[in-house]
């Protein structure tokens, strides 16, 4: 952990934070209004350095237009589309009217955030002025909220690097970017089923990114009865078979045994939803990112 030593030093007067989410007709308001809240209450930000940009993703039905009605005061910019067209391209067209922030964080409309996030996440940039992009630590909750795991990452670029041929080693709801690194047309979001988080950070990795990990726990992150269900699918697989190959490919080379990993989750994403679920919480994920953390801190 970073303690609070850390986070306090951080410079955040004059600061200016973006964050980008998007709304979608299916999404639930009452988690909406819950991440919505736990990025206004931001310890050591005022209300004004925090600008929330909003796209909604295709039509909405009467509930959401009249809570976005009430809610609009609590944007900084909302960007329509006409039609669903996606996350990537969604997260995209708000990259596009960023404006001068200093940060550009990323989350869901059904995660919270722990009051320190932003302070704690800026101060870890601040400290290690190299990083380009960084998550956090998180717990996983249930939709009630009740913790239900919690949610280990490597902290140094070595280890990423190490991890992400195996399994993406960011939560993509954790990220937090310089918003200088969004100034290169290529760093955008790749259109990749349910697999955008990993094309990006491939993207930013091959771009010669730094990335890493705070090392505070700070998000909590919603697993909804559906988590497996949605990637259970030959389509997600191979999403995920492209972009993990590619990643093998980027920091391996093209005769690296670790395609082995790339195909094997292919094929997980075709198990039944319950399977993955069992191993998923055999702690076989956690394991993984352990051994990979302690081989390059051994090294």
């Amino acid at each position: 952990m970073t303690g609070q030593t850390d986070q306090d030093t951080a410079t955040l007067e004059g600061v200016t934070v973006a964050v980008i989410t998007t709304l979608y007709k299916a999404d639930n308001l009452s988690f909406l209004d819950l991440a919505l809240a736990s990025l206004e209450t931001q310890n050591g930000l005022r209300r004004d350095q925090i600008r929330i940009y909003l796209c909604c993703d295709g039509p909405l039905p009467k509930e959401h237009e009249t809570w976005l009605s009430e809610n609009d005061w609590r944007f900084h910019l909302v960007v329509r589309n006409e039609e669903n067209i996606g996350l990537a391209k969604s997260l995209n067209r708000l990259i596009e009217r960023l404006e001068d922030e200093d940060f550009v964080f990323r989350m869901d409309g059904d995660d919270i955030c722990h009051p320190d996030r932003f302070r704690a996440q800026i101060a870890y940039m601040q400290a290690h002025a190299t990083l380009d992009l960084i998550g956090c630590q998180a717990w996983d909750i249930d939709e009630t909220g009740a913790v239900t795991g919690e949610r280990d990452f490597p902290i140094d670029q070595t280890s990423v690097e190490t991890v992400v041929v195996k399994m993406n080693p960011i939560l993509h709801p954790a990220y937090c970017m310089r918003r200088a690194m969004l100034r290169i047309p290529s760093i955008r979001y790749p259109e990749a089923y349910l697999t955008e988080d990993l094309g990006f950070l491939v993207r930013a990795l091959e771009a010669g990114m730094h990335v890493g990990n705070c090392p505070d726990r700070l998000l909590s992150w919603r697993l909804g009865p559906n988590f497996y269900a949605r990637r259970t699918s030959l389509r997600r697989g191979l999403a995920e078979l492209k972009w993990y190959s590619r990643a093998v490919r980027s920091q391996r080379g093209l005769a690296s045994p670790a395609y082995f990993y790339a195909i094997a989750r292919a094929l997980i994403r075709m198990m039944p939803s319950s399977l993955q679920a069992r191993l998923y919480g055999s702690g076989l994920r956690k394991s993984a990112l352990s051994k990979a953390a302690s081989s390059e801190t051994a090294a």
